[in-house]
C-alpha cells in the first residue's frame, strides 16, 4: 500500500469515527429527554397565595367592616405554577397594624379593630427548606349607623 493510501484510508476511518460519535451523543441526549418524559419532577411548592375566607369567595386583598371576622389561609402552587395538590406546611400569620385589624397566628382569624388598612402576612418553609410568604392588604371600615327608626312625640 501507498502512504497516501494509508492516509486517506486513516482519514476515512477517523471520519466514521467521528460521524459514530456523533451519533451516540445524538441517541444520549434522546434518551435523556425520553427518560425525563417518562420520570418527570415530582411537583414541589413553590409559592404561597394568602386568601380570606368568609364572604361571597376567597379573595387575595380583604375589606371588612370594624367587628367582623374572616378567616386567612393559604393556597400553594407547584413549580409550574399549577395549584399544589401536596400537603401544605401550617402556615403563620401576623399583622403589621394590630390597631386596625388582629389576626389570630395559628387559626387565620382577623377581625377588624378599628378603620383603616394593614398588612396581613402569611408565611412557611416547605418541605425541601424553601421558605415561602405572601402579604395581602386588609382594609376596614367604620361602621357607619343607620337609622332604622323614628319616633314621634307629640308632647
Amino acid at each position: 500500500m501507498s502512504h497516501d493510501h494509508e492516509r486517506r484510508e486513516e482519514r476515512r476511518e477517523h471520519e466514521i469515527l467521528e460521524r459514530i460519535w456523533e451519533g451516540i451523543q445524538l441517541e444520549t441526549e434522546l434518551l435523556r429527554e425520553i427518560i425525563k418524559l417518562l420520570h418527570p419532577h415530582p411537583p414541589t411548592l413553590a409559592a404561597i397565595k394568602l386568601v380570606f375566607s368568609g364572604g361571597p369567595m376567597p379573595q387575595g386583598p380583604v375589606t371588612i367592616s370594624v367587628g367582623q371576622k374572616v378567616t386567612a389561609s393559604v393556597v400553594g402552587f407547584d413549580q409550574n405554577g399549577s395549584v399544589f395538590s401536596g400537603t401544605i406546611p401550617t402556615p403563620t400569620f401576623a399583622i403589621d397594624n394590630s390597631a386596625v385589624a388582629t389576626i389570630d397566628p395559628t387559626s387565620g382569624i382577623t377581625v377588624g379593630v378599628s378603620a383603616g388598612v394593614a398588612n396581613a402576612t402569611a408565611s412557611l418553609t416547605s418541605a425541601e427548606g424553601l421558605a415561602l410568604t405572601d402579604t395581602e392588604t386588609v382594609t376596614v371600615t367604620a361602621v357607619v349607623p343607620v337609622l332604622s327608626s323614628i319616633k314621634i312625640s307629640f308632647d
